[in-house]
C-alpha cells in the first residue's frame, strides 16, 4: 500500500498540471505544454512529496516492542526466509535469598 501511495504522490503534480492546463483552456495533449522545464519541476516536486511521505512513514510507523526481525538465512543448505517473531516474555525474577 505504501508503494501505491508513493506513486500517487509522485503523479499528483503532473495530474494537477494537466487539470490546470485544461482549466486555462489550453490543450493538455499538445507537446508544447510539456516541454522540459515544467516536467523537470513537476518531477522534482513529485520526488519531494514521495520522499516526504516515506520519511514521515519511517518516523511515525507503529512498532511493537515485543517483535524481533529475523533476517533470511541459510543453514545446512536450507533457506529460511526473513520473518518477524515475538520476543519471549521476560523470565520471572528469582526469589530473593532469605536475609540473616
Amino acid at each position: 500500500m505504501r508503494i501505491v501511495i508513493n506513486l500517487l504522490l509522485f503523479v499528483l503534480p503532473f495530474l494537477l498540471y494537466f487539470i490546470w492546463l485544461h482549466v486555462k483552456e489550453k490543450s493538455p495533449f499538445l507537446k508544447e505544454h510539456w516541454d522540459r522545464q515544467p516536467v523537470v519541476w513537476l518531477g522534482l516536486f513529485g520526488l519531494v512529496l514521495g520522499g516526504g511521505y516515506f520519511l514521515y512513514h519511517l518516523a511515525y510507523q507503529v512498532r511493537d516492542p515485543n517483535v524481533i526481525y529475523r533476517p533470511a538465512r541459510v543453514e545446512n543448505g536450507v533457506y529460511f526466509p526473513a520473518q518477524m517473531e515475538r520476543r519471549p516474555p521476560p523470565a520471572a525474577p528469582s526469589p530473593a535469598p532469605p536475609s540473616r
